[in-house]
């Protein structure tokens, strides 16, 4: 390869989903999947043969992030169910407060 692939930036830090755990699970799977793309880019870049990345090795990498990402794609889709069902509490809990503060009956 005579030129170096660029490395990339998601965005993981501007995301506006409130203060719920959801925002910081969804963060960390921007960062993971940012870190596995970059370390991709790493060892295709490396003109360093000591530390080659097998096939094997690179196949199980990516096996591995797209397992995570599929575990938690279905975490997200429960968590959205929940909601639309009306089942979530601290959900509920949030839009209450915030409907409360909104009319001034707590601070």
């Amino acid at each position: 390869m005579t030129d170096k692939l660029k490395k990339i930036d998601l965005v993981t830090d501007d995301l506006h989903l409130g203060d719920r755990d959801e925002r910081v699970d969804l963060i960390g799977n921007f960062k993971t999947t940012e870190e596995a793309v970059n370390a991709i880019i790493e060892w295709l870049d490396s003109d360093d043969t000591s530390d080659f990345v097998s096939k094997e090795d690179l196949e199980s990498t990516l096996k591995e992030l797209r397992d995570m990402i599929k575990e938690n794609n279905k975490d997200l889709k429960e968590r959205i169910n929940r909601i639309l069902l009306g089942t979530d509490v601290e959900s509920i809990e949030i839009v209450v407060t915030q409907i409360l503060k909104q009319r001034g009956v707590i601070d």
